[in-house]
């Protein structure tokens, strides 16, 4: 089932032809076939399979550029738990950002922004802010929650 249209689609391949520059690797963290049932044990995945199909849709409107694994937690020796969760990074590099939850509505928007900047190495920070995190000498995670209240 296709969750964008071809309208989407075809502005994504537009956008993608005019801004990425560098292949993009996107993993997709998925516990595959257990449906939109949750069972009291805390298994299951009531998104995965929605997960699955917007990140196939991400690389099909650019697939020389970015590229899609999807990965079952089930069957690998990952330590993401969470299910699903969209990792994105530069190929042969560690993923930097990561989205745990269906990556749709409000959040769709950002994944596309991060695959882009990802692509073409600019980040959109203010150069105070570059120096700023270029002075960092331990490890920082930052962690951005969206919510539409």
């Amino acid at each position: 089932m296709a969750l964008l249209n071809d309208q989407i689609k075809q502005q994504l391949h537009d956008r993608f032809a005019e801004t990425l520059k560098e292949p993009v690797q996107l993993t997709l963290y998925t516990r595959p076939g257990t449906g939109r049932l949750i069972l009291p044990s805390g298994m299951g995945c009531a998104t995965c399979e929605d997960a699955r199909a917007i990140a196939e849709e991400l690389a099909a409107v650019s697939p020389d550029l970015v590229s899609l694994e999807v990965v079952d937690v089930t069957t690998s020796e990952t330590e993401v738990a969470d299910v699903p969760t969209l990792a994105l990074a530069l190929p042969g590099q560690e993923a930097r950002v990561s989205w745990k939850g269906l990556p749709a509505g409000f959040e769709f928007a950002t994944v596309v922004d991060a695959i882009e900047r990802a692509s073409s190495g600019e980040l959109g920070l203010a150069p105070e802010t570059s120096e700023a995190l270029d002075r960092l000498t331990e490890p920082v995670e930052v962690m951005v929650f969206a919510t539409p209240t």
